[in-house]
């Protein structure tokens, strides 16, 4: 099918094998990174640290935020034999395999800082593989398939965090830290080599229409000052806030509660990883039968309910298990219903030339507000609690809902069925 908004001819690929392939290079990102934003907190707080101390250590993940600096070479420089993303995709998860292992015999409670460092390089060769597959994805979906391959991308993520957050968290509570390492680098390996060895979906251009080289260099300040551009980095960071302001520190609530690892692992496998699975599917399906603001609007309530009934569980000394349970799987649906609205809009504001840049740009804003609400609510649940926390959160969600609603009501609806159209009707 031709784009005739870029000049982009795409080959023909089935649609199962794409969406396959997503997820393949979607999920072997994401295992080693689940286990160890669960852990690392849970260790944290198991040695008695702070809930500002805790939140800080998102930082480890800030190149997710900070790939936008060198997105662009992504774009730029590749090796024409392996592949336009292939270039990137292969070497550094290679090296991220050799990384695994090293980690292996580096336990966090006897040199936290070095496996600090491990997990922060990690996650900058982990990014930088986003970029590349976020391009590709871009690049070989059409525009009715995207909706379908941010709920791909979202349930390889929920596949991958039951398997780190749920199956390896009980491994390394009964088997210790090398034994469930070797298990993560082993399944990574399996999981890779079909990435490794397929042969790379190419993209050819329209006769009169420039080429990739020719078309490569993206304006930033022009790109951001677009209309529709400024609108939804506004009303992703507001959403993104919302959602994920009080996200982190329900897995320290719970350890003050008196949970232990293999709970929370039991937690993240039956509750936490299906019903982010079945947020992923409602966000895609609701995103194409409701449209962007009605989705939006339901996400905000949704969110608001849910730090609403934290606070209330953290002001309950002894909740029942259907409590804890609850609160778990409300967090899990939102946060897959939030994540495939944002990705399916920052994917149809990317496509076209320089994919990979602009999906890492509007990617990146969107990771530095949920990374830097997470330091400030840390502190502030420090000083006021959890329940004085929870109940601001839930009343900051409200307020979103009714300054989203007016910010979405006119350019980013207007420019997101439009373009969509233009795509489906060259």
């Amino acid at each position: 099918m031709t784009d005739v908004n870029t000049g982009i001819i795409k080959t023909a690929a089935s649609f199962h094998y794409k969406m396959g392939l997503l997820f393949l290079m979607y999920i072997v990102q994401k295992i080693f990174l689940c286990f160890s934003w669960t852990l690392i907190p849970i260790i944290l707080r198991s040695h008695g640290a702070s809930l500002g101390s805790i939140g800080f250590t998102a930082l480890v993940y800030s190149p997710w935020a900070l790939k936008f600096l060198y997105a662009f070479a992504v774009d730029r420089f590749y090796n024409l034999g392996l592949g336009r993303r292939k270039s990137w995709i292969v070497p550094l998860l290679i090296i991220s395999e050799i990384i695994l292992l090293f980690l292996a015999v580096l336990p966090p409670e006897e040199n936290l800082k070095l496996f600090m460092i491990c997990v922060f390089v990690l996650n900058l060769i982990f990014a930088t593989t986003d970029v590349a597959v976020d391009g590709y994805a871009t690049d070989m979906l059409e525009p009715h398939e995207r909706p379908w391959g941010n709920t791909v991308q979202m349930t390889a993520y929920v596949i991958a965090y039951m398997l780190g957050a749920g199956v390896f968290l009980i491994v390394y509570e009964n088997q210790g830290w090398l034994t469930t390492l070797l298990m993560i680098a082993a399944l990574q390996l399996i999981l890779m080599i079909p990435v490794l060895f397929h042969d790379e979906i190419s993209l050819r251009f329209l006769p009169g229409s420039s080429g990739i080289m020719d078309r490569l260099t993206l304006n930033l300040p022009r790109f951001l000052r677009q209309p529709n551009i400024l609108i939804f980095l506004i009303f992703s960071a507001l959403l993104t806030i919302s959602c994920q302001g009080g996200s982190q520190l329900r897995l320290p609530l719970l350890i003050d509660l008196g949970f232990d690892r293999i709970d929370l692992g039991k937690l993240n496998i039956w509750v936490g990883a299906p019903m982010t699975i079945l947020g992923s599917i409602f966000g895609g399906f609701f995103l194409k039968s409701l449209g962007l603001g009605k989705v939006f609007a339901m996400c905000c309530t949704g969110i608001a309910g849910l730090n609403f009934f934290s606070a209330f569980i953290s002001h309950n000394l002894s909740p029942v298990i259907w409590q804890i349970m609850v609160m778990t799987g409300w967090d899990k649906l939102m946060t897959g219903i939030v994540m495939v609205l944002i990705y399916n809009t920052i994917m149809t504001l990317s496509s076209g030339h320089n994919s990979a840049t602009r999906y890492a740009i509007l990617c990146s804003i969107t990771h530095l507000a949920g990374l830097g609400i997470m330091p400030i609510t840390g502190n502030l649940c420090d000083i006021t609690g959890y329940f004085k926390l929870y109940t601001g959160l839930g009343t900051c969600a409200l307020m979103t809902l009714f300054m989203g609603i007016c910010l979405l009501r006119y350019p980013l609806n207007f420019f997101y069925q439009s373009n969509q159209t233009k795509e489906q009707h060259p």
